[in-house]
């Protein structure tokens, strides 16, 4: 069996769900890397969640990027 050599380390990416802005604080708060959301009726693939209005969605974005962690819409 051929041996494979690794020149870089993988680190995983923790993503995390949040249906609104309290549990979006939470993945923060959890060390997430990464979360995802539904945005209002338009962009949401959860229909059952709280969502986020777009003032909202804007001011978490602003409290992830500080975090250092990326935001994901679907």
């Amino acid at each position: 069996m051929p041996t494979t050599e690794r020149t870089a380390s993988f680190v995983p990416e923790l993503l995390a769900p949040a249906g609104g802005p309290g549990p979006f604080r939470a993945a923060l708060a959890a060390g997430a890397d990464a979360i995802f959301c539904g945005l209002g009726s338009d962009f949401n693939a959860r229909r059952g969640a709280d969502n986020f209005t777009y003032q909202t969605f804007a001011e978490a974005c602003r409290e992830a990027h500080l975090a250092g962690a990326r935001v994901y819409v679907t």
